[in-house]
């Protein structure tokens, strides 16, 4: 690790992130891979005395009971919002144990797994979006050793169907909107759905509607919750460590939720060891002092983040529920840190661009010759501050987030390297990524605050090893001195494995590996950088094999496109896509065109913008050196953004690659004619 500044960025030293275990190579793997800093795998009771999630909790009280905690923005007489109000952690303690000695009234009979190894579990079902009551839900379960089963809202009715049954919870926590999503799934049948009890927020009562339903269930309003705790306090009996702590339903892409079961365990040692190593060793102040929670507390990357903010005693500021005035939130809250997804951190991108388009040439000028600048000096000298550029022309944008950020995070997928470089010199902070899935607590590795390179995801958290297999007919080469392949985890983060799903549980962990289906590299560094799916591959008709997500990250490199699906047939020569463009940046595109008089949708069906984006994505297959038979040759331009509500995105961002080929299993045929007649022509 001496002599850094002999490289271009701190990331690639080699060895900085992680280090292969010596004698740990076999025929068709790699070495094992551990984090570079540790000599062995840590857990959570390696800093203390941290069993499960209420210790966590209790580590962030301890520090100042009377600390903030959890906030949320006062309605004004006129329907505006106004400033955040906090409850204490003390406070919020005081709420979980009221609403945890409730949920013993209840009567909820522990679930028997077929896995001997799996304790029965109490079941408790969330189907709320991100609020006060959710957090409070969750500290008490924690003190009294429940399980946590979240419902996301934007999962299909089948989904959730599903998920009754798998689970067989008998409570859930409801908003009026959920409960009517609810009723309208329970039209599938209720054999075997074991639900009994509605605990019901947002509402002062129980609407008539819901009191005489056909099924039976029995409501009672938080509030009534809330005193049922009251007049029957129980002392706090937290869960051991190899409890289930949740069951997250993920359908991936296949789109059949399977149960991921996470122990208390396995999250307990992600946090306190993530805090405790890879944070103090990448951040030179805490950097969890505000939270500004909007992504989907039923995704494990947002409980993460919270989880973090308590174990760090910081405080979690609530949005206020509607997306399209995030910023308003942000900007009230000023959050220390952002987290958001690929698409969101396009969005603020896109509009500072389109911001400074509309400026008159000098100040578009100058802002060219400072963002080059401090890309330059970020990129030569470790460096995301620049007094006289900040002042002169970014402090005022750094304000759109609030202005006292100090680091952001983007989740779920990758993203265009150019947007992160951008960002992060706009904003003056690092913009860091990682790789996760829910299978591993969504937590695995992560970048250093110096590493500034934009392609890679950094190396392991110190409770979790790696490696990778060779796939000999995807010519990937454990092996190799830069080995290639399908990563592997193991560790104490890694699931438990698939609740009521044996097969499915044996097919992805095999001798204590969590098989990932991801193909990456590891980097000399120790990072691991994402190449290739092990399934996401077609075979053309010449017998070449093409990567859609390669493909995709090279077309996401067009400023004209927000989304594509690269497809390729067996029998054909060439792939082709489905392209969304980017609405903002295709509206400039249609005043610069004569079409400012069309609406979006039209101009998405012009031959003028489809050979607009076919010029340029052709351009960017030429620069970034794809094989002829990976450039896509034909495209179909749509309108709508590929999204969970269509259900061609998992709740995760990731796209569900067999649900958009059967929507566009027309436009795609019609694609492959265009071709084979242009080729007799």
């Amino acid at each position: 690790m001496e002599n850094l500044l002999q490289y271009s960025n701190y990331g690639s030293v080699p060895g900085f992130y992680a280090v292969p275990v010596p004698d740990t190579a076999q025929t068709g793997y790699s070495p094992i891979y551990r984090n570079a800093a540790v000599d062995t795998i840590k857990t959570a009771l390696d800093y203390g005395n941290f069993h499960n999630m209420w210790d966590v909790f209790q580590h962030g009280l301890k520090k100042n009971p009377d600390a903030p905690c959890i906030g949320k923005r006062a309605v004004n007489p006129d329907g505006t919002r106004g400033a955040y109000s906090f409850m204490t952690y003390k406070q919020v303690e005081t709420f979980a144990l009221l609403i945890g000695s409730a949920l013993s009234q209840l009567l909820i009979e522990p679930q028997v797994s077929e896995d001997p190894t799996v304790k029965d579990a109490r079941m408790v079902g969330l189907f709320v979006p991100n609020c006060l009551e959710w957090l409070i839900l969750e500290q008490a379960c924690n003190a009294y050793a429940y399980t946590l089963v979240p419902i996301y809202n934007t999962l299909g009715h089948e989904s959730i169907h599903t998920i009754l049954l798998n689970s067989r919870i008998s409570v859930l926590l409801c908003t009026p909107d959920t409960v009517k999503i609810m009723f309208t799934v329970l039209e599938q049948g209720t054999e075997g759905v074991e639900l009994k009890t509605i605990i019901l927020i947002e509402s002062d009562k129980v609407p008539d509607e819901f009191a005489e339903n056909k099924y039976g269930f029995k409501f009672i309003l938080w509030k009534d919750l809330e005193e049922m705790g009251k007049n029957a306090q129980l002392p706090v009996s937290p869960a051991e460590p190899d409890h289930l702590a949740l069951i997250s339903y993920t359908s991936g892409t296949s789109g059949v939720p399977k149960g991921v079961m996470i122990t208390q365990a396995n999250i307990t040692n992600l946090i306190v060891v993530t805090c405790e190593e890879h944070v103090k060793r990448s951040f030179p102040e805490n950097p969890f002092e505000r939270h500004i929670s909007y992504l989907p507390m039923a995704h494990l990357f947002e409980k993460n983040f919270v989880n973090a903010v308590y174990y760090s005693g910081g405080c979690i500021g609530l949005y206020s529920g509607d997306i399209t005035k995030l910023l308003d939130d942000v900007q009230e809250l000023k959050p220390t840190f952002f987290l958001g997804v690929p698409r969101l951190f396009q969005r603020i991108h896109d509009r500072i661009m389109a911001d400074v388009q509309r400026r008159g040439i000098i100040k578009r000028t100058l802002f060219n010759v400072a963002l080059n600048h401090k890309i330059n000096n970020l990129e030569e000298n470790h460096s995301y501050s620049s007094l006289f550029w900040d002042r002169v022309v970014f402090n005022k944008m750094k304000k759109l987030l609030g202005g006292e950020v100090r680091w952001m995070f983007v989740g779920s997928a990758s993203m265009n390297p150019e947007i992160i470089k951008r960002l992060r010199a706009i904003f003056g902070v690092p913009l860091l990524w990682g790789y996760s899935l829910t299978e591993c607590c969504a937590g695995t590795t992560a970048q250093n605050f110096y590493d500034t390179d934009p392609t890679e995801c950094g190396g392991p958290i110190p409770n979790q090893v790696y490696r990778v297999r060779s796939l000999p007919d995807m010519e990937y080469d454990a092996e190799a001195p830069n080995p290639r392949g399908e990563l592997l985890i193991r560790g104490n983060s890694v699931m438990k494995g698939y609740y009521r799903n044996p097969k499915a549980t044996s097919e992805t962990i095999v001798d204590g590996w969590l098989h990932t289906g991801d193909v990456v590299e590891i980097q000399p560094s120790g990072a691991i950088r994402i190449i290739d799916r092990v399934k996401n591959v077609f075979k053309l008709a010449q017998g070449e094999y093409v990567s859609p997500e390669l493909v995709e990250s090279i077309i996401s490199l067009s400023p004209l496109v927000a989304q594509s699906f690269v497809y390729g047939d067996s029998h054909q020569v060439a792939p082709v896509a489905i392209v969304i463009p980017d609405e903002d940046v295709i509206n400039r595109w249609k005043g610069e065109n004569g079409m400012e008089s069309m609406s979006f949708k039209d101009v998405c069906r012009t031959p003028e913008l489809r050979k607009a984006i076919l010029e340029d994505i052709t351009r960017l297959f030429d620069e970034n050196r794809l094989r002829g038979f990976e450039k896509v040759k034909a495209i179909y331009v749509d309108h709508e953004l590929f999204a969970v509500e269509n259900d061609l995105l998992t709740v995760t961002a990731k796209l569900r690659r067999h649900k958009v080929r059967e929507r566009y299993a027309e436009q795609i045929k019609e694609l492959y004619a265009e071709l084979a007649a242009a080729s007799k022509s």
